[in-house]
């Protein structure tokens, strides 16, 4: 039994050791399910945990997640998932300065901000959905200024969200998922790994003999012959080539000065007098 038991705990030690970056996913009701979500996108040397904490702001969000995210690093991402409470509330200049202050206090670790998801539950035109469209665009103006935050935009449509059109359904979340998994890749900067083809390879002695086949072609010696007709070929382009110029040049012919009729509108009437 003591062996087992010494054989588990150095399992889970191993299976602990392999995981280089730690994802930890804090938001409200639009969070639920999404750190399960991402873990399927990433590989085995991710580590995602998810914090919900439905009907809540910005603020309780970013103030419950303080202890948990003091011991990590530049190869740890956390996912902020908030807003909607803020906006509903007409709080959203509240949201963004929660969100901005818990970045700038946190810049030992790396952040992904996603944005407030659209209302379906509501008129396309209403106040509140108006609301949403400025958060998101001011939210994604105040991260530019951090250079360890990246914001994750959610453009999904009608068939992404439930019946009531609040939260999203699985599609949904499937499809933020991804998108938020190829973000964390990019701000970690992990790429996938892929193999590399190698090209077929012919028989070198084929490409030897092809080498030496052009080799020999090339260093023939031409014969008499067509030198001598290229030397003719040669001169007579020459030739016409002087003719040419030789025809380009101006004529030495005399050219007679041309006649100006001065007082245009009266030679006819003084000519008419003369007549006369």
């Amino acid at each position: 039994m003591k062996s087992e038991n010494r054989d588990m705990v150095h399992r889970a030690k191993n299976k602990h050791a392999k995981k280089k970056h730690k994802i930890i996913v804090i938001g409200d009701s639009h969070a639920r399910g999404c750190a399960t979500e991402i873990q399927l996108n990433l590989d085995e040397g991710f580590e995602v945990q998810g914090f919900v904490t439905p009907g809540t702001g910005v603020s309780t969000i970013t103030t419950s997640a303080k202890s948990g995210i003091q011991h990590l690093s530049k190869q740890d991402v956390v996912v902020v998932w908030g807003g909607s409470r803020d906006v509903g509330k007409n709080e959203t200049n509240k949201g963004i300065n929660c969100i901005q202050r818990f970045v700038k206090t946190n810049n030992h670790t790396n952040f992904i901000i996603m944005d407030v998801p659209h209302r379906y539950d509501l008129e396309q035109n209403s106040c509140v959905n108006k609301e949403v469209e400025k958060y998101n665009r001011r939210i994604r103006k105040h991260m530019k200024v951090f250079e360890n935050t990246e914001v994750v935009k959610i453009d999904l449509d009608r068939r992404g969200f439930t019946r009531h059109g609040q939260h999203m359904n699985a599609r949904g979340k499937e499809l933020m998922a991804k998108r938020t998994a190829s973000a964390i890749r990019h701000i970690l900067k992990v790429c996938k790994k892929t193999p590399i083809s190698m090209k077929w390879k012919e028989d070198p002695s084929k490409e030897n003999q092809g080498l030496g086949e052009t080799k020999n072609v090339v260093g023939e010696e031409r014969d008499p012959i067509e030198n001598q007709n290229d030397n003719v070929s040669a001169g007579n382009n020459n030739n016409r080539r002087e003719e040419d110029e030789a025809s380009m040049k101006a004529s030495r012919r005399c050219r007679k000065i041309p006649v100006t009729r001065r007082d245009d509108f009266l030679w006819t009437a003084t000519s008419k007098k003369q007549s006369r």
